[in-house]
């Protein structure tokens, strides 16, 4: 059985001590055959690319800005952005979007313009959007003001299948209607397995199992019964047989489906 771990940030220092290890040995023993390494900054870019360089079987990036990260942008991070995004390593533009637990870095206004002029560089390069969407506590404003981005700032394709993926799904069924209704898909992690998220199980039966993908946001976000402890991509076939046991299907079935939508998202064979 195998899977893909859509979305990693195997480059954070919580894995400096045992990277190779973690990639080289124990994510292909819990059957996860590829990562996608996500670049959030300038700082970040190359890194990924770089990483793809070292695992080029196992690793592809996905490149943007971080709405965390938005007040670090400037012209000549743009530039080389630019020019950074049509490189056959890095398969999507992303994480980008809104986040408003952030507002002490980053300004709502300022998040919107760095989130537009993503948008711009997605419509140029024709490549699938990563989106980061995140709330304060239960006012949902984050998400009406990105798809109120999305419907005037993007064209909304691709030249991969899927446009897009609302990455670390974390919402109502409404939320994921709209996204759904654009033709993305939602990114499925550990959140799925807590407790106190039975809104989200619920929207994601809604939405059915071919509209999902497999993350982990590594090493953040680790399952129910690893909380507390670093997340890394082996535990993709845990989050899986979570999911699949919730949808009441195979765990066989759930993978193959993930892994099909992942491909097609990316544009990966």
């Amino acid at each position: 059985m195998q899977f893909i771990d859509s979305h990693t940030h195997l480059n954070d220092p919580a894995f400096d001590l045992d990277r190779d290890e973690i990639i080289s040995r124990k994510v292909p023993q819990a059957g996860v055959i590829l990562n996608v390494e996500i670049g959030c900054s300038a700082e970040e870019w190359k890194p990924a690319l770089e990483l793809v360089d070292k695992y080029p079987s196992s690793v592809r990036a996905v490149l943007g800005v971080h709405p965390e990260y938005a007040c670090k942008i400037n012209a000549d991070s743009l530039k080389q952005l630019n020019t950074l995004l049509s490189d056959p390593r890095n398969v999507a533009v992303g994480e980008i979007g809104l986040d408003y637990t952030c507002f002490e870095w980053t300004s709502k206004e300022k998040q919107l313009e760095t989130f537009s002029q993503m948008l711009t560089l997605a419509n140029k390069t024709n490549k699938p959007i990563v989106l980061h969407v995140r709330r304060e506590g239960e006012d949902y404003a984050a998400y009406e003001d990105c798809f109120h981005a999305l419907k005037h700032n993007w064209n909304g394709a691709s030249s991969t299948r899927y446009p897009g993926v609302l990455h670390c799904f974390c919402a109502r069924y409404e939320e994921a209607k709209r996204a759904l209704d654009m033709g993305m898909l939602l990114g499925i992690n550990g959140c799925f397995t807590y407790k106190k998220n039975e809104y989200i199980r619920e929207a994601v039966k809604k939405a059915g199992a071919d509209k999902i993908i497999l993350e982990t946001d590594c090493p953040y976000l680790s399952p129910q019964g690893k909380r507390g402890q670093r997340n890394d991509p082996s535990n993709i076939p845990a989050i899986a047989q979570f999911i699949a046991d919730y949808l009441n299907m195979p765990l066989a079935q759930l993978a193959e489906i993930t892994v099909r939508n992942t491909k097609a998202l990316y544009g990966l064979k």
